[in-house]
């Protein structure tokens, strides 16, 4: 009797977790198409400022399945970038390649200081009902790469080669996730990750003492936070709108001469279909 109680009582259980991850997977098991709008800030070893602004265009995959096992995977592209002009070491605006005494090789001026141009990035995590079928918390793991196409990186390489100047990206983060009802679900995102720069300027090239100063690596830490809603509108479809606040903390032995960006902030919309 005991025996068949148990058992009754797992099934119950595991009926109850099945039925709140359907009501979070009505929402999360979705793909997109999103654009992006940011700006941010730039700063060089003496405490100058600068700015930029960048527009971007990302396709996202996300799944929870029934055992609360969650997976996302993101790919996103700046389609257009603005900053002032900076010299030939850190771009921007239109710099051209004019020579800086006998250096010649200002290769990336037609880029600026803000250097995911490109990223890649898979998360996987696990998904907690803490209030079933209404609030979820998800712990996650992250992975990826992101290409480093930073002025200063491009002329450091070179100019050769721009898919050797890449960060490998990994972090820690969660989610919570709240239904408002049927519709609506409203979340919060928070991750600290570390982007490891392999580009060719730190893995063959010592960079130039008479432009950089000092070797050069971009390798960064950064926390991002992100506010979010996704709103399912109709059938299948559902749209999704969020705000994001990035902040860099450069951990290289880089010139006081170079940008870096500091803060990012800005806001994403998207379309998609959920399945």
């Amino acid at each position: 009797m005991l025996k068949q109680f148990v058992v009754a009582l797992v099934l119950a259980s595991s009926g109850t977790v099945f039925a709140n991850n359907i009501e979070f997977q009505r929402f999360e098991n979705q793909y997109n198409v999103g654009y992006g709008d940011m700006s941010g800030t730039l700063v060089d070893g003496y405490d100058h400022k600068s700015s930029f602004s960048a527009q971007t265009l990302s396709i996202e995959i996300e799944r929870l399945f029934d055992d609360g096992i969650w997976i996302d995977g993101n790919y996103n592209m700046v389609t257009n970038y603005s900053q002032p002009n900076l010299e030939p070491l850190n771009g921007g605006n239109g710099s051209s390649n004019v020579c800086t005494g006998s250096n010649c090789a200002n290769y990336g001026s037609q880029f600026g200081q803000y250097p995911f141009m490109f990223s890649l990035l898979l998360k996987g995590g696990y998904a907690f009902q803490i209030i079933p079928g209404k609030l979820q918390l998800t712990p996650y793991a992250m992975l990826g790469r992101s290409y480093n196409w930073a002025t200063s990186t491009v002329n450091a390489n070179g100019g050769d080669n721009l898919a050797s100047d890449f960060f490998y990206t990994g972090g820690l983060g969660g989610k919570v996730s709240y239904k408002i009802n049927n519709s609506i679900l409203l979340y919060l995102d928070e991750i600290y990750a570390y982007n490891w720069d392999n580009s060719g300027a730190v893995k063959s090239i010592q960079t130039s003492p008479d432009l950089y100063g000092k070797t050069y690596a971009a390798t960064n830490y950064t926390l991002t936070s992100t506010l979010g809603a996704k709103f399912k509108v109709y059938k299948d479809l559902e749209l999704g709108a969020n705000t994001f606040w990035n902040s860099y903390q450069p951990q290289s032995n880089i010139s006081g001469l170079m940008y870096t960006p500091t803060d990012t902030y800005g806001v994403q919309v998207s379309i998609g279909l959920t399945y």
